[in-house]
C-alpha cells in the first residue's frame, strides 16, 4: 500500500527519502496523468509519494547580487546559505509555481515567455519548473531558456548539497542524474547582460500545445559587433541542442556580416548537422529539421 508524506521543511523530506525509494511529487501536473488509468480511477503509483508543495524554504525567488549575502535576509530564504554554492544570480525555489516564474520581473525574459507557453493558466499555478526540469523530456518548454542561461541546479540530500550544471543533469529522454535519496532544491541562473531576446515555440495551437520544437535565442551586440550570442532548439534530439563551438563563428563578428547570404548559409549548414529530430505522433523529423533551420535564420535576420 502507497503512502503519502507532506513535509513542512527540506530536512523532513531528505530524512524520508534517505530511506527506500519514493515518487517526488511537486506539480503533479504530468505525474497525475502518468499514474492514472482515465478519470475518476485513483492514480497508481508504485512507490509511496513525498510531496514538496509545502515546504517554505523551496517557495522563494531571491537576486543574491553577491556571496556576501550569505547569512542575510536574503541568503536564509534562498535556502542555500549551508552550501557554500551560492553565487551572483537568480535563485528560484524548486517549488516556485510557473505562474510565479512567468509574473516575475527579475526572472529573465527569455524563461518568462518559454514558461508563458506552457499549458494552461491553471496549470501554470500548479505546476513547477523543477517538475519540468527532472521530466527530462526533450520537448519541455523551460529547457532551451535554461541551457541559454547555463542554468545551474541545486541537489540536496542528508549527505549535504552539490551543483551541477542543467547541460550535464539531463541524460537522455526522461533521464537525469537524481541519486536516489536526492531531490533538486533550486535552480540558479547566474547574472549575465543579454538583453536581446528570441523565442518562439511551434504547436498545433496557440496554448496548452504540446511542443512540435521550439528555439530560443539571447544575444549582445555593441558598438556594431557581436559580442555574446546563443541558440538552443527544443524537441529536435534527445536532449536540447545547443552547440558553443557553432556560436563563437557568430560571436566577435560585426553585424552586417549577418545579412551576407554566404555566412547564413554556413551558419545554417553548421546546425543542421547537429538538428537530429525524430518522427512522433506530434510531427516528422523532417518538418522539425526545416522549421528549426527557419527560425535559426529569423533569429539571425532580426539581430542583423
Amino acid at each position: 500500500m502507497v503512502t503519502v508524506y507532506r513535509p513542512d521543511t527540506l530536512e523532513q523530506a531528505l530524512d524520508k527519502l534517505a530511506v527506500g525509494e519514493h515518487t517526488l511529487f511537486s506539480g503533479g501536473t504530468d505525474l497525475m496523468v502518468r499514474h492514472s488509468a482515465r478519470p475518476g480511477i485513483t492514480p497508481d503509483f508504485i512507490h509511496d509519494v513525498v510531496f514538496l508543495d509545502a515546504i517554505e524554504e523551496l517557495q522563494h525567488i531571491t537576486l543574491i547580487e553577491l556571496e556576501s549575502d550569505l547569512g542575510t535576509e536574503s541568503g536564509l530564504q534562498s535556502g542555500l546559505y549551508q552550501s557554500g554554492l551560492c553565487q551572483s544570480g537568480l535563485c528560484i525555489g524548486a517549488g516556485v509555481s510557473l505562474h510565479d516564474i512567468e509574473i516575475n520581473p527579475l526572472v529573465p525574459d527569455v524563461l518568462r515567455q518559454s514558461v508563458a507557453n506552457i499549458a494552461a493558466p491553471a496549470l501554470r499555478n500548479r505546476a513547477t519548473m523543477a517538475g519540468n526540469i527532472c521530466n527530462a523530456s526533450p520537448a519541455a518548454d523551460s529547457l532551451p531558456a535554461l541551457y541559454l542561461l547555463d542554468a545551474k541546479l541545486v541537489l540536496s540530500s542528508i549527505h549535504g548539497q552539490r551543483e551541477m550544471p542543467i547541460a550535464n543533469f539531463i541524460t537522455g529522454p526522461g533521464r537525469t542524474c537524481l541519486d536516489q535519496g536526492e531531490v533538486l532544491t533550486h535552480v540558479v541562473i547566474p547574472k549575465a547582460d543579454l538583453p536581446v531576446t528570441f523565442y518562439h515555440k511551434v504547436g498545433t495551437r496557440a496554448a496548452n500545445a504540446l511542443t512540435k520544437l521550439s528555439v530560443a535565442g539571447l544575444a549582445k551586440v555593441e558598438q556594431g559587433k557581436v559580442v555574446d550570442w546563443r541558440v538552443a532548439f527544443g524537441a529536435v534530439g534527445p536532449t536540447v541542442v545547443r552547440s558553443t563551438v557553432l556560436e563563437q563563428k557568430i560571436i566577435g563578428q560585426p553585424v552586417e556580416m549577418l545579412r551576407e547570404p554566404l555566412f547564413i548559409e554556413n551558419i545554417l549548414s553548421g546546425y543542421s548537422k547537429v538538428i537530429c529530430p525524430i518522427d512522433d505522433q506530434r510531427s516528422t523529423a523532417q518538418y522539425r529539421h526545416r522549421a528549426s533551420l527557419n527560425l535559426l535564420e529569423r533569429w539571425l535576420t532580426q539581430l542583423a
